[in-house]
């Protein structure tokens, strides 16, 4: 069953955005030129929470996720690793959906 998760207009353009706390069914969405994705807060190496505090979940740069316990780089359409010890591993993709003005998980 489909559930609601946020307003589009809720994540920052070149932004992030977490949901829960931080347990293993937390999410975040992220948001680039208008182009939203949503992943699993757990790094896929270290098992671990991905932000460091709440909602932040790029690096400086903004160019990519970034994993707080260890400085893995993510990309951002698609979660895999682009650098940092888990090359090869990606994050994990949440299934969702836009309807209207809203991000639904499904």
């Amino acid at each position: 069953m489909a559930q609601r998760l946020c307003a589009i207009a809720d994540v920052p353009d070149n932004g992030s955005l977490g949901f829960g706390d931080g347990g293993t069914d937390s999410v975040f969405a992220v948001r680039k030129q208008g182009d939203i994705r949503v992943y699993r807060n757990r790094c896929p190496h270290a098992g671990a929470p991905l932000n460091w505090m709440p909602h932040r979940f790029l690096d400086r740069s903004r160019e990519h996720i970034i994993c707080s316990a260890h400085g893995a780089l993510f990309d951002i359409g698609s979660g895999a690793c682009v650098g940092g010890p888990c090359q090869g591993q990606s994050l994990t993709a949440i299934a969702f959906e836009i309807r209207g003005e809203d991000v639904w998980l499904l």
